[in-house]
């Protein structure tokens, strides 16, 4: 039988502990518990999930606390599912108890399931986040937008200095994309 790896995320870090996750899931059986922080609704940017999958072994398996966790769109969950099934290995979710090893239709169905149940959530929040940004404006203009994380002349002065996008996206832990944008801007 093969190692358990588990696998938390939260979407930020305001007012979100991952801790809870981890303590969970190593009272579950995790050896070792891998954790993402940022957005659900898209598998970019996940290096810890991937990490999870890279390192599991035949036998073992990836258990995440809830579907929503791993995922909130139904391809992105089932593409987790058999990449997992794959590496000969199960994806194991806590809340609600699905077992997904690819040998049989339950599973898979519930996975897809919980991905719809993750898109249509996906999808209300977009509204709301929509709706809020449109009565700011009507209000007078108050929707800014979140403020800027990133500083572009930071990001200046290392290319300028010689440094290329992926060194520099490591030195200021942003992403690679953050600093090809910033360079153009």
């Amino acid at each position: 039988m093969g190692k358990t790896l588990g696998y938390a995320r939260i979407s930020t870090h305001d007012g979100q502990d991952i801790a809870s996750q981890k303590t969970a899931l190593e009272r579950l059986g995790a050896l070792v518990v891998f954790a993402d922080i940022g957005n659900g609704s898209s598998l970019d940017g996940r290096d810890q999930l991937e990490a999870a999958i890279r390192l599991l072994e035949p036998g073992g398996t990836l258990l995440a606390l809830h579907p929503d966790r791993l995922a909130r769109d139904t391809g992105d969950l089932l593409t987790i599912g058999k990449r997992v099934v794959q590496k000969k290995a199960i994806l194991k979710i806590h809340d609600p108890a699905i077992t997904f090893d690819g040998s049989d239709m339950m599973g898979e169905i519930l996975l897809t399931l919980f991905g719809m149940v993750g898109s249509i959530e996906k999808h209300f929040i977009r509204a709301r986040q929509r709706r809020g940004i449109e009565a700011a404006k009507r209000r007078g203009g108050v929707y800014k937008g979140r403020p800027a994380t990133i500083d572009p002349e930071a990001v200046k002065e290392l290319h300028r200095a010689g440094m290329g996008p992926s060194a520099i996206a490591r030195k200021l832990e942003i992403g690679r994309a953050s600093v090809y944008r910033a360079l153009a801007a």
